[in-house]
């Protein structure tokens, strides 16, 4: 069996990805001078987006038992309430049957719950005064992956002594 690493080598797509980013770089800083100078600072760079027959395509050529790599949402170094945007994560919307069936299909997931991560993990019904669908009750679903805090400020970790306790 062919590595991931080999499959992903061998696509085609991968050599169009490629190609696009090459053609969109924006110099870096480190670029000499004359370089610095052709760089508009008002430029922006459109993000790439795969056109319809792309993504098929993509789909199509892709291995079932591709694994799925997830990594940890970024810890927020101020502390405070960490984004999930730009993360690797899921989002479905739909029917309950339509989530459950397509997490039926992603149950490896399950298994990124361990001692080191946590799953963030939020199922609810949406609210049919915001533009939810009138004829059916809709749900959503969001899944990311965290880095698992080991404690809260204020509370002892589980396996801490009490002060005084040899």
């Amino acid at each position: 069996m062919d590595s991931f690493k080999t499959f992903i080598e061998q696509q085609d797509f991968v050599d169009f990805v490629l190609n696009e980013v090459n053609e969109t770089m924006v110099p870096s800083a480190q670029a000499g001078p004359q370089q610095a100078a052709a760089i508009q600072p008002a430029q922006k760079v459109k993000p790439w987006s795969a056109k319809k027959e792309e993504i098929l395509q993509m789909w199509k050529n892709m291995r079932a038992d591709t694994p799925i790599i997830m990594t940890p949402i970024l810890d927020n170094p101020t502390g405070g309430e960490t984004s999930t945007y730009g993360e690797d994560g899921i989002r479905l919307t739909g029917s309950w049957n339509f989530i459950s069936a397509v997490l039926a299909r992603l149950k490896e997931i399950v298994w990124y719950e361990n001692p080191q991560n946590k799953l963030r993990l939020v199922f609810r019904g949406i609210d049919k005064s915001r533009d939810a669908r009138p004829d059916r009750q809709s749900y959503v679903f969001y899944c990311n992956l965290e880095n698992r805090a080991f404690g809260k400020p204020g509370r002892p970790k589980k396996n801490a002594q009490p002060a005084g306790i040899v």
